[in-house]
């Protein structure tokens, strides 16, 4: 299946982009699809941590989400699995004069039936949400 990514250059060094975006707690607060997240695995976030969402994106998603892969200050990967399907997160940081490029990046694994039937519009509405989170990513960041 087709992987999306977009990149948004934050005003911010690349250690304050990955602490922000390592707390998995703090997605709700960019998340386009109106997330709750709550932690369900014990101590410090780590491969192999879980948490616990509710999405609101063309109805109510609950998923459980496995941290895959943590470099700090380069990347953040994620995987999440609900009744649509099996998806791949990731977050790659770069240092860019003084500032940060984050490219945001989203992988359908394996999708659900009526996941997969949409799939034709997918390349017009993910990169749309990518960008959106991003934007509010660089918001939060940068105030």
């Amino acid at each position: 299946m087709a992987r999306f990514q977009q990149s948004a250059t934050v005003n911010a060094a690349p250690d304050a982009v990955y602490v922000y975006l390592a707390d998995f707690t703090k997605h709700a607060e960019w998340s386009s699809h109106g997330l709750t997240v709550e932690k369900a695995s014990d101590g410090p976030v780590a491969v192999g941590s879980t948490f616990n969402t509710v999405g609101k994106l063309l109805g109510t998603h609950h998923a459980v989400v496995t941290v895959t892969e943590l470099v700090p200050n380069e990347r953040i990967g994620f995987e999440s699995e609900d009744d649509t399907g099996h998806f791949r997160h990731q977050f790659d940081i770069a240092p860019r004069d003084g500032s940060s490029e984050v490219t945001k990046s989203f992988e359908p694994m394996r999708t659900s039936f009526v996941f997969t039937v949409l799939s034709p519009v997918l390349p017009l509405i993910v990169p749309r949400g990518l960008a959106a989170d991003l934007k509010k990513i660089k918001e939060r960041l940068e105030t």
